[in-house]
């Protein structure tokens, strides 16, 4: 305790050092969990895809040539039904018009459901499958959503979020059993209202949800169709287990059915194979590594995501952090004279250091709870310009919803904080702990 009135005393005495100290501390902090946070929404199990560390994407056929030409496709609900759904080695496994794992609002999702005459309100809709509803774990605030049954029964049922539900009917109107009109598409009646997400979930986020094959549109091609296709699988096993399944599958469906190869025209190319399972990994990895492809096709390896996110943080916590290391390092130097005066009076080198380090975990402690409220603010205030510069989704042109366990990652701030006061103590430790070590004249004759 009196080492912290000390270093408390020390902010009142040197108002330019600590003040100094403080900022640089807050910015390291600050510009680091701006990331972090950003990094957390995009791989974290946040609302309502607490399953993400199982969750596998399939964004569609691709077509390889053996020129090194490549195109892609999504699914037609045919290709879901006969490679996807029989699967043993998946858990759950829907269609989704979401484009997953891609980041992105596709257009085929953007419609009009009808209000009054002539008053249209523009939402975002999906086309699923009950599974889609294990893998995205909604709560239902009324009803329940649409069943397996009623999907093959082709029932025209949805499920709204309650955003739209007052939007359409006011605000404490339970919309369950009310018929919804899409433009273009069927009257469903909503089974469910479920709490909405954030558009920056957007693999999950939708207002309207309806069964796939109230609206099943292809390309002519039996395979090929506007569906990405969205599993869970238990473990790695049952996942390596599912790559080997599709490869297989591939290979026997461009034997059978050799026109799937022909979506595509690479001129010169003498060979085309059919790919289902390019890049499969589960959610965090395959994000990573969408976010740092050169091109839309274009693999990434392990090493380049390692040297791709190391070089962020260096430059967002290290190169503010190494800087204070330096106006640390020559303050222990200045003071040099007054730890010899005190070992003169008999301080113990343990004492003195002691000092040296509670008077920096005051510092950077103070530093990091600013730097925590700058990035707070920072990502709630000005959501739309900075997470509009991460999210690649056209939902964003307004202001996104930031729920609170977005920002209120404890761990996050630990991590940050921690590595900000390792580098703040050494630089304050190493310099105060190499002074005493000299002789007490010689310290005491450092210019002042």
């Amino acid at each position: 305790m009196r080492f912290i009135r000390q270093a408390l005393a020390l902010i009142r005495e040197e108002k330019l050092f600590s003040g100094i100290y403080i900022t640089g501390t807050a910015l390291a902090i600050a510009f680091t969990m701006v990331m972090a946070v950003v990094y957390y929404i995009k791989l974290a199990p946040i609302y309502p895809e607490p399953n993400r560390a199982r969750t596998v994407y399939f964004e569609g056929l691709r077509i390889e040539a053996d020129n090194g030409g490549m195109g892609q496709t999504g699914f037609s609900s045919q290709a879901y039904e006969e490679w996807f759904k029989p699967s043993p080695n998946i858990e759950y496994c829907s269609p989704t018009l979401l484009a997953a794992g891609t980041g992105k609002t596709m257009g085929r999702c953007h419609t009009f459901v009808v209000r009054g005459k002539d008053d249209y309100i523009d939402v975002i809709r999906n086309e699923t499958n009950a599974d889609f509803f294990h893998i995205y774990e909604y709560d239902f605030v009324s009803g329940r959503p649409f069943t397996d049954k009623e999907v093959e029964d082709k029932e025209s049922v949805c499920v709204i979020s309650d955003a739209l539900t007052e939007r359409l009917y006011g605000k404490g109107v339970d919309a369950v059993g009310k018929t919804v009109q899409v433009e273009n598409g069927p009257d469903m009646r909503v089974v469910g209202v479920f709490r909405g997400g954030s558009q920056l979930a957007p693999d999950s986020y939708a207002d309207i949800i309806q069964p796939y094959i109230l609206t099943d549109v292809h390309f002519g091609v039996r395979y090929q169709g506007f569906f990405s296709v969205v599993a869970t699988v238990k473990d790695d096993d049952h996942l390596k287990a599912l790559k080997q399944e599709l490869d297989d599958v591939a290979a026997r469906t461009q034997q059978a059915h050799p026109e799937v190869l022909d979506a595509f025209s690479f001129g010169g190319a003498n060979k085309k194979s059919l790919v289902l399972t390019s890049d499969m990994e589960t959610h965090p990895m395959h994000v990573l590594k969408s976010e740092n492809r050169e091109g839309s096709l274009s693999a990434v390896t392990g090493w380049q995501l390692v040297k791709h996110y190391a070089g962020i943080l260096f430059v967002l916590l290290f190169v503010p952090a190494l800087n204070l290391c330096g106006i640390v390092a020559g303050r222990m130097e200045r003071r040099s004279a007054e730890m010899a005066v005190r070992k003169t009076f008999g301080a113990r080198r343990t004492t003195l250091l002691n000092q040296v380090v509670a008077e920096n975990m005051v510092l950077t402690t103070i530093g990091g709870l600013i730097g925590l409220a700058l990035s707070w603010l920072s990502v709630y205030g000005l959501r739309t310009e900075i997470l509009g510069m991460f999210f690649d989704n056209s939902t964003l042109n307004t202001a996104p919803i930031v729920e609170g366990e977005m920002l209120f990652a404890p761990t996050l701030f630990v991590g940050a904080f921690v590595a900000v006061l390792l580098l703040n103590l050494l630089a304050a430790v190493v310099p105060a702990w190499w002074n005493l070590r000299k002789p007490i004249v010689e310290s005491m004759m450092e210019k002042r």
